[in-house]
């Protein structure tokens, strides 16, 4: 991070009412929405914050997988430097991987800021279930929507990472829409079918509370409402019973039809056309609740009287493909992969604007960090996104790096790892496969351009600063 706060963040602070000397900061996270027009279906997350705050047009996570993004958010990390690189504790990676890192992390750092925090959803992969047999039994009861209970080595369902005041957490199996668990603060409740189940749902009336308990509070606080939602539970996102008939005329609004090239054969599963298709439905359908959850959450802020002093973040862990270069998923480097949405709205930061540059989810934690004036225990990767809200054209980066997975315990994967700047994309596959794309020319990276000349010197440039930044902290992961 810089050493100064930019002026926007020192109006930021001004601007809040005394005695509190900081922001609240309310982070509402996703999961898999992918960025290719699903904003657009929300009409009040667009009124409430789009249209009140700022839109990142280019925002991109390190590592396109649930576990490797949600531990990146907490330790401000990429994953080559967290390590974490699968949601299965059998591939080295989900919570077990993270729980030697949660003493030092994004909560605890707040709390030494002085804020209370609190998080209210999805945790990161395998938490309340650490055993390799429970493990395996979960993998497989996610492909057959069976939520398996087995016993549990090393991490309780009740356990509390430190850092958190309230802790409101999906346990035990993979968070799901219904029939789940979730531990308040050690002791654990059980969810079960109604259509007060509903997971987005419970989700929202908890943020609400807690909001309304900081209504007298004169220190800032921190929440993260993290839903299920947009995540297939079995083959597709569920939605809830009031939103389950909308859209029934939407289409893919892209060509799913594959691409001409790729660095190993489709796989979108052997899905249809019209199966993707009703995924893509459900998935708009599931926001429809998340989008319910912003307006409550707003609502609540205002009704607390602490709308005024709150920064709100709305994003995703990673985003997801429907059906593009032949694909059905994620954790491979194509933008509808990689790229997610971003949004923030509070004091100080200019209302219905977007910006272009290179950002990405460890920029965020670098804000937050930043806003809350706190000392991170670590180096973090990011920088704070602080100058662009003050203006528009800032210095900022001119590259950004990603990364793959780890291969997959059943098989290989494509591991990869990339550079994107404003107009190219370089990919270097394990394999030795090298993929350019000229995005102004094909922004759907239909045809690689790295056998033509043309691109010659593109592709020496990127594949040197690729070398630079696979491996990078702090500092070196800043390219001018």
């Amino acid at each position: 991070m810089r050493a100064t706060l930019p002026a926007a963040l020192l109006l930021l602070l001004a601007s809040t009412s005394a005695p509190q000397a900081a922001p609240n900061i309310v982070v509402i996270m996703t999961d898999d929405q992918e960025d290719t027009g699903s904003m657009s279906y929300m009409p009040k997350t667009h009124a409430l914050l789009v249209e009140k705050g700022l839109t990142f047009e280019n925002s991109f996570v390190n590592l396109p997988l649930c576990a490797p993004s949600r531990a990146s958010f907490l330790s401000g990390q990429s994953a080559h430097n967290t390590g974490i690189k699968a949601n299965n504790p059998v591939d080295g990676g989900g919570w077990g991987a993270f729980k030697d890192k949660e003493k030092n992390a994004l909560p605890v750092w707040l709390k030494k800021a002085g804020y209370k925090t609190a998080l209210i959803g999805k945790y990161i992969n395998r938490y309340g279930q650490e055993s390799t047999f429970g493990s395996l039994l979960s993998w497989a009861g996610s492909y057959l929507n069976i939520g398996f209970t087995s016993p549990t080595i090393g991490n309780p369902e009740d356990w509390v990472p430190p850092g958190w005041d309230l802790w409101y957490a999906f346990t035990g199996t993979r968070a799901r829409y219904y029939d789940y668990d979730v531990n308040e603060n050690d002791k654990i409740k059980t969810f079960g079918s109604s259509a007060g189940d509903y997971s987005t749902d419970v989700l929202k009336a908890r943020a609400v509370r807690f909001i309304k308990d900081q209504s007298g509070a004169t220190d800032p606080f921190f929440m993260l409402v993290a839903t299920k939602a947009v995540h297939a539970q079995g083959k597709c996102a569920i939605p809830a019973p009031q939103h389950a008939d909308a859209f029934k005329g939407v289409s893919l609004p892209f060509n799913s039809a594959g691409k001409k090239e790729s660095a190993t054969k489709p796989a979108t599963g052997g899905q249809s056309k019209e199966d993707v298709e009703t995924c893509y439905r459900a998935e708009l359908q599931s926001l429809q609740s998340v989008d319910d959850l912003v307006a409550a959450l707003v609502d609540s802020l205002q009704r607390a009287g602490k709308l005024d002093d709150t920064v709100i973040i709305y994003t995703s862990d990673n985003g997801f493909l429907f059906g593009q270069h032949g694909r059905l998923g994620k954790s491979v480097p194509y933008e509808e992969a990689i790229k997610v949405p971003l949004v923030i709205r509070g004091p100080g930061i200019p209302e219905n604007q977007t910006r272009g540059q290179l950002v990405n989810n460890l920029d965020v934690v670098a804000t937050i960090v930043e806003l809350a004036g706190a000392s991170p225990g670590a180096t973090l990767d990011g920088h704070s996104l602080g100058p662009l809200f003050a203006d528009s054209n800032a210095p900022w980066r001119s590259a950004i790096a990603f990364e793959s997975p780890s291969a997959h315990f059943l098989g290989p994967a494509e591991r990869y790892t990339g550079v994107r700047t404003a107009t190219r994309k370089y990919i270097k596959f394990d394999t030795g496969v090298e993929m350019l794309y000229d995005l102004a020319a094909d922004p759907h990276e239909s045809n690689s351009r790295t056998g033509n000349a043309a691109y010659a010197g593109d592709l020496a440039l990127l594949r040197g600063l690729n070398e630079k930044l696979k491996s990078c902290t702090g500092e070196t992961c800043w390219v001018p």
